[in-house]
Order: C-alpha cells, then sequence, then structure tokens
C-alpha cells in the first residue's frame, strides 16, 4: 500500500483576499486569483477519486461526471469562507465537476438555473474556453436575476422547459427569455464564491474536447427554507 502525500501545505491557502466584483443591484461574486499554495498537487490527489456519472447517488440536473469529496479536504476552504457565510460548518455538498463539449445529461441542463444551495464556492483546476455564466429571465418586460423574485409555480414553469430525457449538451448564450449578462472565465487555480439562487449555468463552448475540471463546495439554506 503506498500512502498519499503527506505535505499538510498541499491543502493551504495562498490567497486569503478576493476581489468582489458586482453581479447585479442585489448580488457580488467575490473572485480568488491564486488560491492554493500548490493547485498542481492538490488536483493529483482529488484525481484519484473514483469518477461517477453526476446523477449516479441521487437524482440531479447535473451533466457530465462527478467525484465526492470528503470533508477532511476542503476543510481550509470552508472556515476561509464562513467569514462570508456567517456561521460553520456550511458545506453541505462536496464534488467535483467534470465536464466536456457534447457531454450527455438527463436533461436540457444547459438551460440556466438555481442550485439547491444559497453559498457556492467553485475552484478552476483547469484553463479552456469558457466559464459560468450568468443569466437573467425575462417575463413581461421585467427581468429576474434570481429565484427571490419569482413565486414557486412561476419557478417550476420555468424548469419544466428543461425537458427530462437522454440529451448532449449544449453551449448557450441566452436567447428569447434567458439574457447573459456576465460571465465568469476559467482561469487555472481561480476560485470564484457566490449566490447559488441567482441564474447561472456552465458554458461550454461546443468542440471544447479537453476536460473541464473543478471542486464545487454548496451549502446554506436556499430560498424556500
Amino acid at each position: 500500500m503506498n500512502p498519499l502525500n503527506s505535505d499538510k501545505s498541499v491543502f493551504e491557502i495562498n490567497n486569503r483576499y478576493p476581489v468582489k466584483h458586482k453581479l447585479h443591484d442585489g448580488a457580488d461574486i467575490l473572485v480568488f486569483d491564486d488560491f492554493l499554495k500548490k493547485p498542481d498537487e492538490y488536483k493529483d490527489i482529488l484525481q484519484k477519486f473514483p469518477v461517477f456519472k453526476s446523477d449516479f447517488f441521487y437524482p440531479t440536473a447535473s451533466p457530465g461526471w462527478r467525484q465526492i469529496i470528503p470533508y477532511e479536504f476542503f476543510i481550509d476552504m470552508e472556515k476561509l469562507l464562513t467569514n462570508y457565510v456567517g456561521f460553520e460548518p456550511w458545506v453541505d455538498q462536496s464534488f467535483t465537476n467534470i465536464y466536456k463539449s457534447k457531454m450527455p445529461c438527463n436533461c436540457k441542463s444547459w438551460i440556466p438555473h438555481h442550485d439547491s444551495m444559497e453559498h457556492v464556492l467553485n475552484l478552476w483546476l483547469c484553463n479552456g474556453e469558457g466559464g459560468t455564466a450568468f443569466y437573467t429571465w425575462k417575463a413581461l418586460d421585467t427581468y429576474h436575476y434570481s429565484v427571490d423574485t419569482l413565486t414557486d409555480d412561476v419557478l417550476q414553469s420555468i424548469f419544466d422547459r428543461q425537458v427530462d430525457g437522454n440529451f448532449e449538451y449544449e453551449e448557450f448564450y441566452g436567447d428569447d427569455e434567458w439574457y447573459q449578462y456576465h460571465m465568469e472565465p476559467i482561469v487555472y487555480n481561480r476560485a470564484i464564491f457566490y449566490n447559488g439562487n441567482n441564474f447561472h449555468s456552465a458554458l461550454v463552448p461546443d468542440g471544447f474536447d479537453d476536460w473541464r475540471y473543478s471542486l464545487v463546495l454548496m451549502g446554506g439554506l436556499d430560498s424556500e427554507v
């Protein structure tokens, strides 16, 4: 049996001071560049976990594949973000997103959505095209940035359009209902922290054949609780 690297510095954070960007009047996004001290070594450790289809263990509209990551592998990150969340522990789900062009999905998951959790950290451990795109939904000449301004019935009518089935992921830049107003690009070792109630989706350009790889931490109460 070969033990993994026991160097704890692999988990240490390099940059604890984010740059704050305004998404819209009701929300900001925090951007941590050069987030980890040793991102290459950290990525090597994560990649040793088994990979499953995203909906293997429980129902989810997330496309592609993921790894379930135990708490011990992101303790320092959770403690840092507690300063912004306001309580600890706050992480309820921890996994990687493993995406690529035309990946399998069980619904039209390229359509913008909101997360089941309020607080979201996404740490890019790759380079490439695309990123995380944020959208407004237009209804009766009113633009909605998040679920906070919509009733449950309206939300259900929006997400019924995702349609269950077997699909290949499509690149999406918006349509008559969805307007993309911001896109956070993929930057290696950049972490972004945002409110998952804001409408967003993964922008994965067609023809992007490299693997898109990131760590995702989610937690906190959603808007319906």
